[in-house]
């Protein structure tokens, strides 16, 4: 059986623009969910990506529904592609990622396995998965959906979240939280950098010292004597 949804709104490009100036790592700092787990890995060394979910499940050695996206899928979105519990075969990999680039997708996040990793990165499409395999999917009409909710790296994802993926990982961030958490951001980045300096022009003084968690700890063990 197929499934095909209307796809999500896009979302202005101030967002996208705003996250792709700081980074997930920034991100973390605010956030206790919406993080995939570290078994979903980038393979393109420095590349960060931010678009909209166009989430695709395909939990079947099926290319049909992972193709089929590529007509529907927008440029700037990011396709989430939940492979349930087949983790042996890729349903992204040789001419199916250049359909990838002509397409203008962001980049690939699959709860799977991929194929061709070095065509991906020489093509400028970056993916975040489980692994590589020579393994691949066939076209056997098994059917799948796109635009529904999907488990993705051990959170779900639903269709037009804003997904943000770089060197430390994928996040998946529903909209409504977006504007506040770039505000954190921002002010977490400029807190940094004075941190930073704060670190460096106090040589002699330790990380704990600096940070306040010496006086935490100590304050606390002095209290408990």
């Amino acid at each position: 059986m197929y499934t095909v949804n209307p796809m999500p709104d896009p979302v202005d490009q101030i967002i996208i623009s705003g996250l792709l100036e700081t980074d997930t790592g920034s991100i973390g700092h605010f956030i206790d969910s919406g993080v995939m787990d570290p078994g979903i890995r980038g393979y393109m060394p420095g590349a960060k990506i931010c678009g909209v979910a166009i989430t695709v499940r395909v939990t079947v050695p099926d290319s049909v529904m992972g193709h089929y996206a590529l007509k529907l899928a927008r440029p700037g979105d990011v396709l989430v592609v939940d492979r349930g519990q087949d983790q042996r075969t890729a349903c992204f990999g040789g001419s199916s990622i250049l359909g990838v680039r002509r397409a203008g997708i962001a980049g690939l996040i699959m709860d799977g396995v991929g194929n061709d990793i070095a065509e991906a990165n020489a093509a400028g499409v970056p993916i975040w998965c489980r692994g590589v395999t020579p393994l691949t999917t066939k076209y056997r009409n098994l059917g799948g959906a796109i635009n529904v909710p999907v488990s993705c790296g051990g959170i779900a994802v639903q269709p037009g979240d804003i997904i943000f993926a770089d060197d430390n990982g994928v996040l998946a961030i529903p909209r409504n939280e977006i504007a506040e958490l770039l505000i954190k951001a921002k002010k977490f980045s400029e807190h940094e950098e004075s941190s930073r300096k704060f670190f460096m022009d106090n040589p002699n003084k330790s990380l704990p010292e600096l940070s306040g968690a010496a006086k935490i700890v100590e304050d606390y063990l002095s209290e408990a004597r």
